[in-house]
């Protein structure tokens, strides 16, 4: 699979989590399924990002583009994900969207390679990582898209630890306060992702189609949620 291949399988999988979050009950197996395989999207999206950062030409204009559009999906993804208005601007203002999280990601990636000395980098690393629990997917998205970088060489080794990483913020982060543990296990279906990851074939797919989709997958995220939310 090429980058715009495992690009569209992500926003596919995001629109079907996304449908059974407003159309579907949460009671039934439609819902769990559709869920389930929703669960594709985070990881392939900081798989993508951190395949980005390596050919992007300008990492800065990366990180900007990330942050207009975690500020156009915003209001969108609040009404998606509580449906609702935020209550006041502290509740808007901590709980943004994947693409604040994903800025958050690339930031701590841009800092882990940068050339301050070794302590402060690695403190400043650390207070990016923290930063990400104030968005979608919380820090689990920097600290995947760290090992997705870091072992991008060793696929075994970043398979291990994606795993490991993957069931221990899981488990702390979405089904240590849940009333059953059944009813989030879908969030396991993050795992599913390393199959279309150990199927990239580091390509990125015709210069039409790059051409083409350069801001598709930017504009698609609001766009559908605002879609969604008229629906609803």
């Amino acid at each position: 699979m090429n980058r715009q291949q495992i690009k569209l399988l992500a926003i596919t999988a995001m629109t079907i989590d996304h449908i059974a979050l407003v159309f579907v009950p949460s009671s039934s197996i439609l819902y769990y399924v559709m869920r389930l395989i929703g669960r594709l999207t985070a990881p392939l999206m900081v798989f993508m990002l951190a395949e980005g950062y390596r050919y992007t030409r300008s990492r800065s204009q990366y990180l900007l583009r990330l942050v207009i559009f975690a500020l156009i999906s915003q209001p969108f993804y609040f009404r998606l994900a509580f449906g609702r208005a935020p209550e006041c601007i502290l509740e808007y203002c901590t709980h943004w969207n994947v693409m604040l999280t994903l800025a958050v990601a690339l930031l701590s990636l841009m800092l882990l390679e940068s050339k301050i000395s070794a302590m402060p980098r690695l403190i400043l690393v650390g207070v990016c990582i923290s930063l990400g629990q104030f968005g979608d997917w919380s820090y689990m998205i920097p600290v995947w898209a760290i090992i997705f970088y870091v072992f991008r060489d060793d696929r075994k080794k970043r398979t291990m630890i994606f795993m490991l990483a993957s069931l221990v913020m899981i488990h702390i982060l979405m089904l240590s306060n849940a009333e059953s543990a059944w009813t989030l296990s879908y969030q396991y279906g993050t795992l599913l992702a390393l199959l279309p990851i150990r199927l990239y074939n580091g390509k990125r797919g015709s210069g039409q189609q790059n051409a083409a989709s350069k801001w598709l997958y930017y504009i698609y995220y609001p766009l559908h949620m605002a879609l969604l939310t008229m629906q609803h």
